[in-house]
């Protein structure tokens, strides 16, 4: 068998084994050092990584000054990717992502963090409800729920600050959105969220401890709870397919006010489907916490554009609206002393909002002191009305429980912060402000002032980074649930209710005669309305698996891009087709100006008049015949 020699080569010369060992270690170890590791993976300067919001918050007062440049410079980038101005849409948008950064930034402490804040409510104020944005959606109320622990016990006696509002408020909307994706049925699928969810609010002792003796506090815990049980109801169980569809969420009032929503909206008469209005105001405070709260944010909007449902809804708060039939009676069939305390405080906020954003000085004057219906009438007679400085009247009175006193303090502390420098509203600047000196005396009246003007600078300052046109959380999702749930075929003209059929008289005794409200609904149309207020049975919409939901989302997708191709084609197909007539045209003409006119020609060379022309072509006819 052959023996291949292989000639050994000595690189470092004939030395012994240990030096030329100690060679190798020195040589190699230049190469192992400048190897990148994964662990510390450069990142780029626009992007938000751990090591910096470290470095921030260990920073001294030297170093802070660079890092706060470069952290303003990525919550710029931040909030350009959320879309912000543009309303949540645009090629530059990513929603997702832009919550998921701003949560990350959120944890760097000082005053940059109010900033933080600031941009992720603005951002959940305009982003549109999309199903994309559940995932970052789930994240951000999992990390809501333990800023409000880091937060900790905070002083009784002493306001709110900033970061406390501000968490207060986005914990609010996030949740909102969460449940106003219940109600459209998109967390079908969505297992895994809802379970880590409500593993993070299963015990919400700690919301006490941080918004204690307040009710916004407990008007937070309320929500929360319901939120909880609804989170339990929508997630699967062990021997449940994750999306198998379950039952829905909204109520008959709210579905009610949705019908005379839609109605506003697309700028119908809102006379013809008051009896919807109507209902919706029957059923307030029969329903649950959410749906109530829900209602009053829907009446809030629609307030702020209809003057005549604001004075219908504050005519409903004196009692004295006679609703009663079939749809069980709410608080409306009582006055306002008597309402809940959610309920009352719930109607304090509305005419709060309707005073600061009412779209016309009519309406902001009626939210602040309503005094005589002019538009409602009850037997051919006027009614009254509450307002803001009619509710005031009410407390004077000792009328009033200590939460709703509370809600009616930090309201009117809220719109006198708004109109004292409006110098076209300056009375209504002065009758505020002495109102809020009659409740000075309450305990804590100082610290619930404080925690008002508070709330009015993080919204105005808010506000500030929002496009005034753009629609904000609550009128989008009521779009969403209209188009899903009010059908087209029902027309404004077949909501009014028709008066009910008399009853027989079993005896002959004389029985008054039912009250019949009246609306004014322009000078000189009156209109009638029944006040046996019936419930509409609407058609169910059906709740479809999220398997099919997706195919048939991407359906429209591939449909519509086909629509698009075809009619590349169709208008490229026209364009050729003009084409080749402007040509076949232009030949013609060609052809006309070659061919030569042999009777001008014969005419030019005879010296013919036209009268002789003309004399000679009648001969010629003649001739014929």
């Amino acid at each position: 068998m052959p023996v291949d020699k292989i000639r050994v080569q000595h690189k470092f010369g004939i030395i012994s084994h240990n030096h030329r060992q100690s060679l190798l270690d020195r040589i190699s170890a230049p190469a192992v050092s400048s190897t990148p590791s994964k662990s510390s993976r450069k990142t780029t300067p626009c992007e938000i990584s751990h090591d910096f919001i470290l470095s921030f918050n260990n920073a001294d007062p030297l170093n802070r000054s660079k890092l706060e440049t470069q952290a303003s410079q990525l919550l710029h980038r931040v909030k350009r990717r959320a879309g912000i101005v543009s309303g949540g849409t645009g090629n530059h948008v990513h929603i997702p992502r832009s919550w998921v950064e701003l949560t990350l930034l959120a944890r760097c402490k000082g005053p940059f963090r109010e900033e933080v804040l600031k941009a992720l409510l603005a951002s959940l104020i305009t982003a549109p409800p999309s199903i994309d944005n559940i995932p970052s959606l789930f994240l951000v109320c999992e990390t809501v729920i333990e800023w409000i622990k880091e937060l900790g016990n905070p002083i009784p006696e002493t306001a709110w600050s900033k970061t406390q509002i501000l968490t207060y408020y986005i914990t609010e909307l996030c949740f909102w959105r969460a449940y106003g994706h219940a109600l459209l049925h998109n967390l079908h699928g969505c297992g895994s969220f809802l379970s880590d969810l409500s593993w993070h609010i299963e015990n919400l002792d700690f919301i006490r401890k941080v918004y204690s003796k307040y009710p916004d506090g407990e008007l937070l815990l309320r929500q929360l709870e319901s939120i909880k049980s609804v989170v339990s109801e929508v997630q699967p169980g062990k021997n449940e397919l994750e999306s198998s569809p379950k039952k829905s969420f909204i109520s008959a009032g709210l579905m009610h006010g949705l019908e005379f929503y839609q109605s506003v909206r697309n700028g119908a008469d809102p006379a013809t489907s008051l009896s919807a209005l109507l209902t919706t105001l029957s059923l307030l405070g029969t329903e649950n916490h959410l749906n109530t709260v829900l209602a009053m944010k829907l009446l809030s909007i629609i307030c702020c554009k209809n003057y005549l449902a604001l004075q219908i809804l504050q005519a409903a708060a004196t009692g004295t609206l006679p609703l009663h039939g079939n749809a069980s009676c709410g608080v409306c069939k009582s006055s306002f002393q008597q309402w809940d305390w959610v309920t009352a405080s719930e109607l304090i906020n509305l005419l709060v909002d309707v005073a600061i954003k009412g779209s016309t000085s009519e309406i902001q004057k009626s939210a602040i002191q309503a005094g005589e219906m002019a538009s409602v009438r009850v037997d051919s007679a006027p009614v009254q009305g509450y307002g803001l400085l009619d509710l005031v009247s009410l407390n004077a009175e000792s009328a009033l429980s200590p939460a709703i006193q509370y809600s009616l303090q930090q309201g009117l502390t809220r719109v006198h912060a708004h109109v004292k420098n409006d110098p076209l509203r300056k009375s209504s600047a002065h009758l505020i402000w002495s109102s809020l000196q009659t409740l000075k005396d309450s305990p804590s009246h100082r610290v619930i002032v404080g925690i008002a003007l508070n709330k009015t600078e993080c919204i105005q300052d808010v506000d500030k980074e929002i496009n005034p046109i753009c629609k904000h959380f609550f009128e989008q999702m009521f779009d969403t649930l209209s188009d899903r749930y009010i059908p087209q075929s029902i027309s404004s003209a077949s909501s009014t209710s028709k008066p009910d059929p008399k009853p027989t008289p079993k005896s002959p005794s004389i029985s008054r005669p039912p009250s019949v409200i009246s609306v004014i609904s322009r000078p000189g149309s009156v209109i009638r309305l029944s006040p046996n207020v019936s419930r509409r049975n609407y058609p169910v919409a059906p709740i479809l698996p999220m398997e099919v939901r997706h195919d048939q989302i991407l359906r429209e997708v591939v449909s519509d891009q086909w629509y698009k191709e075809l009619m590349n084609v169709f208008k490229a197909a026209e364009k050729a087709q003009q084409t080749v007539a402007e040509c076949e045209q232009e030949s013609e003409a060609e052809q006309t100006e070659a061919e030569p006119n042999y009777a001008e020609q014969m005419i030019h060379e005879l010296g013919l008049t036209k009268t002789e022309v003309c004399s000679v072509m009648d001969e010629l006819v003649i001739d014929q015949k």
